[in-house]
């Protein structure tokens, strides 16, 4: 049973199911007038603010907005490798 749902997570999405999502991302980007160099911008924005604290490759951060019913969402996918140690702020 365990190696049946390890298949099912694991396996590739279909390019339809892949081709569909970023149909609607575009489209949901036209809508808000949202252009492709603004959510490069956000994702690099977010990766420099995130590698502050955390562990991360930048080429597996993913920015997306999605469109549901009468609601919008910014989803983002940040894989964490590990966490940065800091210093205690001496003041």
């Amino acid at each position: 049973m365990f190696q049946r749902l390890m298949r099912a997570l694991s396996r590739e999405p279909k390019s339809k199911n892949v081709a569909k999502s970023r149909l609607k991302l575009i489209l949901v980007q036209d809508r808000l007038g949202v252009d492709e160099e603004l959510m490069k911008t956000l994702q690099v924005e977010l990766t420099d603010l995130l590698s502050r604290y955390f562990e991360l490759k930048p080429d597996y951060v993913e920015v997306d907005l999605l469109r549901e019913a009468d609601s919008m969402a910014l989803v983002a996918n940040i894989p964490i490798f590990g966490m940065k140690t800091r210093r205690p702020v001496q003041v």
